[in-house]
Order: C-alpha cells, then sequence, then structure tokens
C-alpha cells in the first residue's frame, strides 16, 4: 500500500484545538525548519510515500461575518508557505517524497511551471502538485484575483493544466543542454521551442524558463469531490484523495473514478486512489482511550465552525436550524453537500444538523469506517478492509494529535503493517523518483495525454 503523511503549516492541522494537546510541538513548530526536517527524517525512517502539505489562499472569514474566530482558533492562520520547506526537508532526507498544493485559480501557470520544475530539480524528482481550485473568497478581498463559481474554477484549471503541461513536456526536447565549452554553446536554442499558448483564460509564448528536471511534470494529485471535480481528476490526476464514509459505500466511488479515468482514454491502474482520514493510534487500548479523552476535551467547536463555513462558503450562525442545507448551498459547498448526501441519503440536512456535526467532537470509535482509531492491530485491520472492499490503494493519514500522532504512525503503525506485509521496509533502490514509487522503476515521465 502507499502512505502519506497530510500536514498544514500552522499551529492546529486539521483537528481545531489540537495546538493544545500536551506535548504537542505544532504551536510553535509550524515556523521552524528543525520541526519539519526532524518530522521529514522520522517519516523516511519509516518508509513512509510522501509528506503532503495542504494549503488555503486568503482567510476563513465567512462564519459569523469576520476573519477573528479563524484568528482566535488558528484556523489555518498564522501560517507559512509550505513550497519554500522543500529544498531543505529534501536536503535532509534521501527517499521521501515532498507534495505540496498550489492554486490554479490565483496563480499564473508560467510561474507554477518554473515553481514546480525547481522544486523537481532541488529535490531529486521526489515533488508532487496537489493542484486545487480555490474557494475562499476572502483571497479577491486581499488581491489575489476574481472569485469564480465552482465549475468555472474547473474549466479554468483545465487550461491552465494544459499550459504547465506544455511548458514541461514540449518546450525543451531532451538533449537541448549540450554544455559545448569549444562552440560556446551551453543550450542548442533549436531544441527550445516555445509553446504559443492562446485560449480563453491565458496567452503564454514560451519558451519554458527551466531546462527539464528529473520528472519533467510533478506527480499530479488532485481531490476534487465533486461532479466537475471528479472530471477533472479523471482527465488529469495520477494520485486521487477521497474521503469515504465506509468501506463498502467507498467502493462504487472508487470504481465509478476508475471508470470516469477509462472513459478519459486512460489506463484505469495509471490512478492510484488514497483514502483519507485521521489517525489516532495508541500501544494499549487503555492509551487509545485517553488521547481520545483528550481530543474530545481539547476540541474546538468555534473553530471547526469558522472552518467548516469557509469549505460551504454559508455563515451557518446567520441561518435558523430548520433550514435545510441544500436551499443555502453555495459554490464553495458542493463537495460538503455531496458527504451528507453519503452520510445520510434519505435525511433532509439542515442547518441546525450540520452546526452540530460541526461543531460538536465525534469521538473516535475502534468500530466507526471512516476513522484509523485503536490500537495497531485495530487499526491495521481497518486499513486491510478498505484495501479488499473499497479497493483502495493506500491512505492520506492524518495524525491525531498533529506532531505525537506522527512518532505514533512511524513506531506503532508501520512496523504493524510491515509485520503483516502490507508496507515496504525499505525504499526500492531503483525507484529514484515520487512518480517511480507509485508506478514502478523506469515510469518517472508523467504518462497522463
Amino acid at each position: 500500500m502507499h502512505l502519506n503523511v497530510f500536514t498544514q503549516c500552522s499551529p492546529s492541522p486539521q483537528f481545531k484545538g489540537l495546538w493544545r494537546y500536551p506535548g504537542d510541538r505544532t504551536a510553535t513548530g509550524y515556523r521552524s525548519l528543525s520541526h519539519w526536517t526532524d518530522i521529514a527524517r522520522r517519516l523516511e525512517a519509516a518508509c513512509i510515500d510522501a509528506l503532503f502539505f495542504a494549503d488555503v489562499h486568503g482567510v476563513y472569514d465567512v462564519y459569523q461575518g469576520s476573519w477573528r474566530p479563524a484568528v482566535r482558533h488558528a484556523v489555518q492562520i498564522p501560517s507559512i508557505d509550505p513550497a519554500l520547506l522543500l529544498p531543505a526537508l529534501a536536503a535532509a532526507t534521501e527517499n521521501l517524497g515532498f507534495a505540496v498544493t498550489y492554486s490554479t485559480t490565483y496563480h499564473q501557470p508560467y510561474e507554477c511551471a518554473r515553481l514546480f520544475t525547481s522544486l523537481d530539480h532541488l529535490t531529486g524528482g521526489r515533488v508532487a502538485w496537489n493542484i486545487v481550485t480555490s474557494y475562499l473568497r476572502s483571497a479577491t478581498a486581499n488581491g489575489l484575483g476574481e472569485y469564480l463559481d465552482h465549475d468555472v474554477r474547473y474549466d479554468r484549471a483545465d487550461e491552465y493544466v494544459a499550459v504547465v503541461r506544455a511548458l514541461w513536456e514540449r518546450s525543451w526536447e531532451d538533449g537541448a543542454v549540450v554544455l559545448d565549452a569549444d562552440a560556446d554553446m551551453f543550450t542548442d536554442p533549436d531544441k527550445v521551442h516555445q509553446i504559443d499558448h492562446k485560449g480563453e483564460w491565458f496567452e503564454v509564448r514560451g519558451p519554458h524558463q527551466c531546462e527539464p528536471s528529473p520528472q519533467r511534470t510533478p506527480v499530479l494529485y488532485q481531490a476534487g469531490a465533486s461532479p466537475r471535480g471528479t472530471a477533472f481528476a479523471a482527465r488529469h490526476a495520477e494520485v486521487v484523495f477521497l474521503t469515504m464514509s465506509d468501506p463498502a459505500a467507498g467502493a462504487p466511488q472508487v470504481s465509478g473514478l476508475r471508470e470516469q479515468v477509462a472513459a478519459a482514454g486512460r489506463d484505469p491502474a495509471a490512478v492510484k486512489v488514497l483514502q483519507g482520514g485521521m489517525v489516532m493510534v495508541g500501544a494499549t487500548r487503555a492509551e487509545a482511550k485517553e488521547k481520545a479523552r483528550l481530543y474530545n476535551e481539547l476540541w474546538s467547536g468555534e473553530g471547526q465552525l469558522a472552518k467548516w463555513c469557509g469549505w460551504m462558503d454559508v455563515d451557518l450562525a446567520a441561518c435558523p436550524d430548520d433550514t435545510p442545507v441544500a436551499e443555502i448551498a453555495a459554490e464553495g459547498s458542493k463537495s460538503f453537500v455531496g458527504f451528507l448526501r453519503r452520510l445520510g441519503p434519505e435525511r433532509t440536512w439542515t442547518v441546525g444538523d450540520v452546526r452540530y456535526l460541526v461543531s460538536r467532537p465525534r469521538r473516535p470509535r475502534r468500530e466507526a469506517p471512516v476513522t484509523l482509531y485503536g490500537t495497531p492491530s485495530e487499526v491495521a485491520d481497518r486499513m486491510e478492509e478498505w484495501l479488499e472492499v473499497a479497493g483502495v490503494d493506500g491512505f492520506n493519514l492524518i495524525p491525531c494529535p498533529p506532531s505525537a500522532g506522527v512518532d505514533d504512525i512511524c513506531d506503532l503503525l508501520v512496523p504493524e503493517l510491515q509485520r503483516r506485509g502490507l508496507f515496504r521496509t525499505s525504499y526500492a533502490a531503483e525507484e529514484r523518483t515520487l512518480r517511480e514509487r507509485y508506478f514502478g522503476a523506469g515510469r518517472s515521465r508523467c504518462e497522463v495525454p
């Protein structure tokens, strides 16, 4: 199986309030290079595929019509730019991959192409791009660009990916860099080309500013859950993140994605599907229960509401409890509405339901399919069920608590998976790039048409 570890460069990755967990190192560590290099070395020792950094552009200011709740509860603010970490983490490791989020909505594709080629060079071919279409309206308020409706963002993203792929794959031929000192020629200009792209969203002449990197195109990650997002993933992505409620319900979702991949003219086996979710592991059942108790006690309900209202683009504080969610669904909330439908297909979800669901902690339970919680053996059992029933290729693990949870993954969970023969005990020397880690030696180049 494949294992990524998910995090954010902020004090409280994913679970709001957990920066207060006794002994956790994220509150100040998030802005310390030594904190991240320590984590990278730990993950590499455990043979993890990649450390995955999520990111946002803008601040969460929908709940109560203000950014103050997000600031109070550290809802991805403060934060730092994760892309700047990757060269340093690569220098501290030899095999661990790195994925970073970069927006197609608020950056230009020429800039994106240069950044990821640079990162691919500096990591020795160990980088992935998590393609996102940004949803926070506050980015517009901060001058990053025009806010676009959900499906329009994906229309722009389709063209965006076409531009950066052209720069990465078509602008420089293999062997363009000749280093011919006698002829005073570093690069043969006949082997470097403009891309001359003129589309609805972008005009990019080229050529690309960088010579080809080990992978040329970084590994392409995507996590769209809406119908439009899934269609985008089927067309472009090599690694897709899904958050499914349980293995049996998730199986049709996985097979449906693979069918769309085939319909897009691609090999369904050329896409790796990773189930995303919290992992909380205790050496004993008593230890796991104590971690769950602290999780419940430290949960920040208002912080979670600030985050979810930003995701949904709906201020739940401004709506009566009996308002059906479907009536107020906004452009930013399509994925969440779909999640609610999968969670309770026959139920008419109301604002009150969602407010309760989001603001109240759901104590981890061993029998809950979506939660990887319990002893190492119990968690491994659940992961095997996901592999066998849902047909996923691995997991995007969200450690809880944030830093101690990384230790638990490395010290408790991975050894159990290795004992069962489910996970590697060493990196394969012939798999030099991150893409080869996913698809095999010799496959360092992107095969997406």
